[in-house]
């Protein structure tokens, strides 16, 4: 059955930082508006690892002890005739993300909520889910299958192409699963100089043999750049 395809969709400044004090200032303002405006552009689902989704989109602390108890196995669940023109995917191993909503506002949409998890996720948080409206695919034991996980994407919600956004750890894991297939940096015309931040992507220092190549480059009003690449 045939994956979602991956674009990895990253805000860099010029020496390659994800994020810092560059982002945000005036200077970048037309970089960063581009930015998001071109997210839903390139795919229908914007995805994130749970540090990211935890950070931005589910900040809650919700009270499982009272989903305790609860007879729930680990597959798959989908809510029937659920629909949304956009998605918000969280890969969420163990289940952190504390959702108050069944989505996340984000680049002027409501983009619904869906979960990744695996079997370290509590019953209780899979219960929760529930109660909240937000499906959840199981995608393996101990580690996220990410190949499974593309394929239910498009078998369940339809979407075709998964545009992922960090951060850097889940980008280095899709790279070392070899399921990238494009990638776009929208590079804002700053400089980070904090050696601290990371980079877009993080394969826990290990050389991923992945060859991309260019296929466009477009300058933006404010002195940023677009550039986008296909992998050979």
């Amino acid at each position: 059955m045939e994956r979602a395809k991956v674009i990895i969709h990253m805000y860099t400044s010029i020496d390659g930082k994800i994020d810092g004090e560059w982002d945000g200032r005036p200077g970048d303002k037309i970089s960063g508006d581009y930015y998001d405006d071109q997210l839903f552009k390139l795919g229908s689902a914007n995805a994130n690892g749970s540090n990211t989704i935890v950070m931005y989109a589910a900040k809650g602390h919700p009270d499982l002890s009272k989903y305790d108890g609860q007879q729930i196995e680990y597959q798959d669940w989908v809510p029937d005739g659920i629909q949304s023109e956009t998605w918000d995917v969280s890969y969420d191993q163990r289940g952190r993300a504390g959702w108050e909503r069944n989505y996340f506002p984000y680049a002027g949409r409501k983009n619904r909520a869906i979960e990744v998890v695996t079997k370290q996720a509590p019953k209780s948080y899979l219960a929760f889910l529930q109660s909240m409206e937000i499906p959840y695919l199981v995608c393996g034991e101990q580690e996220i299958d990410f190949a499974e996980s593309l394929v239910k994407l498009r078998k369940y919600f339809g979407i075709k192409t998964m545009v992922l956004g960090g951060g850097a750890l889940i980008n280095g894991a899709f790279l070392k699963a070899g399921l990238v297939d494009q990638i776009s940096l929208v590079v804002a015309p700053y400089i980070s100089g904090d050696r601290e931040k990371k980079g877009t992507f993080d394969t826990l220092g290990s050389f991923v043999d992945q060859r991309f190549h260019i296929i466009q480059m477009k300058k933006l009003g404010d002195g940023g750049m677009h550039l986008m690449f296909d992998r050979d």
